[in-house]
């Protein structure tokens, strides 16, 4: 396809409208792109490295080498750093002993690699002065983890999925699926790497993905975008929840007009 093609101005516009309506970016920002060289990381860079001058934004990225995959870690790294050469985006590069750090706290390899990345993200954040971190997940993601806090037992916020923000991790492709994330990558020409560990049927969440969802299609063959549309639905009901709480909580507290509170623990002095 050529890089004027409407898979592209689809997924281009569809970013730039989720990023708007949820306010992810602040004009003259300094933003940090997760780049693992996955198919989802690369298609978030490149597509806020599109937008960047119409956003007003700069763009680093970061990758971590967990060692946790011998070659082919060596092999994202390397990936990682000629897209960045080539895109002219700023690289920061950490490795870390994963075994070391998940004995040492008693956690698994994914517990640990999750820690370790968060902890050098907001440290690098803070340490270049960034707004934000950005990371990839997607549709797809936010539907597992609905799945996975459905089967462990949740209440309504475990309902709602990922966000498109927590604190400052952003997640402007969390509209998109893994599928037109594929499809923009190859309208574009681009290449990325693949992590073979996520083709193994051995943590939940690929049993989720690999197992489950699959079945789920044979019943509905839209349901994650159902279930993501669910997720919505909750999230704004959550919101008229708590500002209703928020409101209750007020009118309890809040002394009526003329009447001046002390301190003490009445309702009306």
């Amino acid at each position: 396809m050529e890089k004027n093609s409407p898979t592209i101005s689809t997924f281009v516009n569809q970013v730039r409208h989720f990023a708007h309506h949820h306010q992810l970016f602040t004009p003259r920002g300094k933003y940090i792109i997760a780049l693992s060289g996955g198919a989802d990381s690369v298609s978030l860079l490149l597509v806020l490295k599109h937008l960047e001058s119409e956003l007003g934004i700069s763009l680093e990225a970061a990758h971590c080498n967990f060692h946790l995959r011998g070659d082919e870690s060596l092999r994202d790294e390397e990936f990682c750093k000629q897209l960045c050469r080539r895109l002219h985006v700023p690289l920061h590069l950490v490795h870390f002993d994963t075994h070391a750090y998940a004995d040492l706290h008693h956690v698994s390899i994914e517990m640990a690699a999750r820690d370790l990345r968060y902890t050098y993200f907001e440290q690098l954040r803070r340490d270049i002065r960034a707004q934000d971190i950005c990371v990839a997940h997607h549709r797809d993601d936010s539907v597992e983890t609905l799945l996975l806090n459905l089967v462990r037992g949740t209440g309504l916020r475990g309902l709602r999925g990922i966000q498109p923000r927590n604190a400052h991790i952003i997640r402007p492709l969390l509209s998109h699926s893994r599928q037109q994330i594929e499809q923009y990558l190859d309208a574009l020409g681009e290449s990325y790497v693949t992590d073979s560990t996520n083709l193994h049927n051995d943590v939940k969440r690929n049993k989720i993905r690999l197992n489950v969802i699959p079945l789920l299609r044979e019943l509905n063959p839209s349901v994650s975008q159902s279930i993501f549309e669910t997720s919505l639905r909750v999230t704004e009901a959550l919101k008229v929840f708590d500002e209703a709480i928020q409101r209750s909580i007020a009118d309890v507290t809040t002394p009526p007009s003329g009447d001046t509170c002390r301190g003490c623990t009445c309702l009306k002095c």
